[in-house]
């Protein structure tokens, strides 16, 4: 058995006889150490759901640029599909079945058009052609041209995140008239 006598103790600056918790200087030098930590952290914490926004909407821009050029591809080797009811419109059938109702050889400006190009998009009962009813899908909403959900209130579709803080300025739109190449923006302002 070892034995420890008393001035061993006292060199320690512990007294055997009344077992004690932490100094208060201790205490004190390890809440100073915390308080320091989550000044420090907790601002990069917060700031996570901003940048989870932002990379969703970064990516989302990417899906829309390659998915609309892949549309127009298929226009151009395949022929601008069958005809729809209105001027200029026709509808293409993607690799996968899906329908994406076109204009001119890009997608159109509706969920059944651009909002059908990103995959797991789902047209709502009874179609979205001409209706103003935001169409979720994911963690985006999608509004339809017309609406005035989005930054150019009125000339443009395209998605958004609704829990954002200003969610209209984090958002991707489409703005697109028929002629020419389509516009897609990106926003993250607002994220």
């Amino acid at each position: 058995m070892i034995s420890v006598s008393r001035t061993t103790f006292r060199f320690l600056g512990r007294n055997p006889r009344y077992p004690s918790g932490f100094t208060l200087i201790e205490l004190i030098v390890v809440i100073v150490i915390l308080g320091v930590l989550s000044a420090v952290a907790i601002p990069k914490f917060v700031d996570m759901g901003a940048s989870a926004r932002t990379a969703s909407i970064n990516a989302l821009y990417g899906s829309v640029k390659s998915s609309m050029s892949l549309v127009n591809s298929l226009t151009v080797l395949n022929g601008l599909g069958s005809a729809g009811a209105q001027a200029n419109i026709t509808w293409v059938t993607q690799s996968d079945g899906t329908q994406v109702r076109v204009w001119s050889g890009y997608p159109d400006r509706w969920c059944d058009g651009v909002g059908m190009i990103l995959q797991g998009m789902v047209v709502p009962p009874g179609g979205c052609y001409l209706s103003a009813t935001p169409v979720p899908f994911g963690k985006f909403t999608f509004y339809g041209y017309g609406n005035s959900g989005l930054i150019n209130n009125g000339i443009n579709a395209g998605w958004r995140i609704e829990n954002a803080p200003i969610p209209a300025t984090c958002s991707v739109e489409y703005i697109y008239n028929g002629t020419g190449t389509p516009q897609v923006n990106p926003y993250i302002q607002g994220c």
